[in-house]
């Protein structure tokens, strides 16, 4: 029998019973609304025969029996005594809690890791409907004469004046019955069902998204366990999560919790480091291409310090402090990305001992290479003398692209120096890429010969990418346009944390316009360098430059709505 007309029957089921309640049906119609055992039916029999005749019993029930499979088929009210009593929107709205969560089921179901189901299953709009059915059949339910003495009737089904010591009491029968009541009224049973449905939607929702996460077998039975019965279902998925070794979910959900709960359940940290810190290896081990999200949040906090910050200068300006908190905003990225079918996909990385980072792309996963090169971004990791993370400072691209508008903003807002640029105190050449960072930015900037310097170590064929602009800039000339518009009197990049990398940097920096208590603008870049040509040519030559920041930060400064 197909899922829907299973889930029909139950359905129809409770508006039989409350046909029943009423005493407009018979007691053998009553025995076959329900659909129970043989052994029901037989006590209904005797029932039945005690009043009337055998004849007249079993033309009743045969009846009862056409009128329930009209039901099933026309979703119109079993008893058609009572049709004119319910209020069409009351069948509708039953109907549609019924049958409209079925669609999303079925997607968890049969094709768990489609597109179309992470993009459905991965957004609230499938519980939001559910939850607004029932919302609705409120609405209409309270509207109705006689709502507030049906509510009156909960006084019984929670009675205060049963003590806690008489709740499994099997002869206090007040509760039961005061329920059992309030079934006989329509827009309960369909406020009760569309409320029952909604919830089983949502906890499906969320086995779905954890499974898919974690890479939980067996997800189909559990999902339609769930959906049949509710809670059996929750149980029964967290024994194959046990049983398959993937352990229970996480206590806080990913998405919430925090405190004591989140801290007892947060992953074991990696060992203290023998020797020296390897921030390169240890990259190199939590960001990878493993045919799925590309990482993993237990693996990374895990490597985290105890008061490790997490900087995500797409999110906020203000760092994550400590594991807890760091696990709980990776985990919902991990959730949505995994549901959304995306990769992340390391480009280049800067591998040094304290500190490096990488550059990365998001991609469509399971497409190969039509899954393109979505998102851009640059993540920096610092490590401590244990070797494990101490600091994290990500940023991905701007959806929108400045571009020129960038640099005439900040000569608006710039404050030129009192004196104008001298000459470079001393030049030389760096043999490494974060040599290089630290001598054009803290040695060579401000000077009158900025530009000219740093065109040295440029290569002729260097491509050049500010990521608020839509396109790079290729070639030296290029980029020395672009330098001679960005070399604006009174603004200084100031570095913050430089990678110790030999052929790639990646550095943090601030923006100091040169106002004193103005907000500064926070960036990252990465330098790709080819150090083999050092000997040959002079120095290490810089072949790659990304730039990230963003100039949303900017509004802090002026009265515009960037955000």
């Amino acid at each position: 029998m197909a899922l829907p007309t299973l889930l029909s029957a139950r359905g129809l089921g409770v508006f039989a019973r409350v046909s029943r309640a009423r005493g407009r049906a018979s007691r053998a119609a009553r025995v076959v609304a329900r659909v129970v055992a043989p052994v029901a039916s037989s006590r209904g029999h005797r029932e039945t025969s005690a009043s009337s005749s055998a004849s007249a019993s079993t033309a009743t029930a045969v009846a009862s029996v056409a009128t329930l499979a009209s039901a099933a088929t026309t979703l119109a009210i079993p008893d058609a005594a009572n049709a004119a009593e319910v209020l069409p929107s009351i069948v509708a709205s039953f109907n549609l809690a019924t049958f409209t969560p079925q669609a999303f089921w079925l997607l968890m179901i049969l094709a768990p890791e489609s597109v179309v189901t992470r993009v459905v299953m991965g957004s609230w709009v499938p519980v939001l409907i559910a939850t607004g059915i029932h919302v609705f059949v409120d609405g209409v339910g309270f509207t109705q004469p006689g709502a507030l003495e049906e509510a009156a009737k909960f006084g019984a089904v929670f009675d205060p004046s049963i003590p806690p010591w008489s709740w499994a009491d099997g002869s206090v029968t007040g509760p039961l019955v005061g329920f059992q009541s309030m079934l006989e009224n329509p827009n309960f049973v369909t406020e009760e069902w569309a409320h029952v449905l909604a919830w089983d939607l949502f906890v499906g929702r969320w086995m779905w998204l954890d499974a898919t996460a974690r890479g939980v077998p067996l997800l189909g039975p559990s999902l339609l366990l769930t959906n049949f019965t509710g809670p059996p279902g929750l149980i029964q998925y967290f024994i194959v999560c046990v049983l398959s070794g993937k352990g229970l979910p996480p206590s806080d959900g990913g998405g919430g919790g925090g405190g004591a709960a989140a801290v007892a359940s947060l992953p074991a940290q990696i060992p203290a480091a023998d020797g020296e810190p390897d921030a390169g290896a240890l990259i190199s081990r939590l960001w990878r291409d493993d045919g799925g999200v590309g990482w993993n949040p237990e693996e990374i906090v895990a490597a985290c310090a105890d008061a490790v910050a997490w900087e995500d200068l797409s999110h906020s300006s203000d760092p994550i402090v400590g594991r807890a908190a760091v696990r709980k905003r990776l985990s919902a990225r991990f959730a949505a990305d995994a549901a959304a079918g995306v990769s992340l996909v390391v480009e280049r990385r800067a591998l040094g001992s304290v500190s490096g980072g990488f550059t990365w792309h998001r991609s469509r996963r399971g497409d190969g290479d039509s899954g393109g090169r979505g998102l851009r971004g640059t993540t920096f990791v610092e490590v401590d003398d244990e070797g494990r993370i101490v600091y994290v400072r990500e940023i991905a691209e701007p959806i929108l692209k400045p571009g020129g508008a960038t640099a005439e903003l900040l000569k608006a807002v710039a404050k030129p120096p009192a004196t104008p640029p001298g000459d470079l105190a001393l030049a030389r050449t760096p043999a490494t890429a974060s040599d290089l960072v630290a001598y054009l930015w803290l040695e060579v900037q401000g000077s009158k010969d900025f530009r000219r310097e740093a065109l040295r170590f440029f290569d002729e064929d260097v491509v050049y990418e500010d990521l608020n602009f839509a396109l790079p800039f290729a070639g030296a000339d290029a980029v020395g346009t672009f330098l001679e518009e960005f070399d604006i009197p009174g603004l200084t990049f100031v570095p913050d944390r430089i990678s110790d990398g030999k052929d790639d940097c990646c550095f943090t920096w601030e923006v100091d316009l040169g106002v004193e208590g103005a907000s500064r603008v926070k960036g990252i870049s990465f330098y790709a360098c080819d150090a083999s040509r050092a000997a040959e040519e002079g120095g290490v030559r810089c072949v790659l430059y990304k730039s990230f920041s963003l100039i949303a930060r900017f509004q802090h400064l002026i009265a515009l709505p960037f955000n």
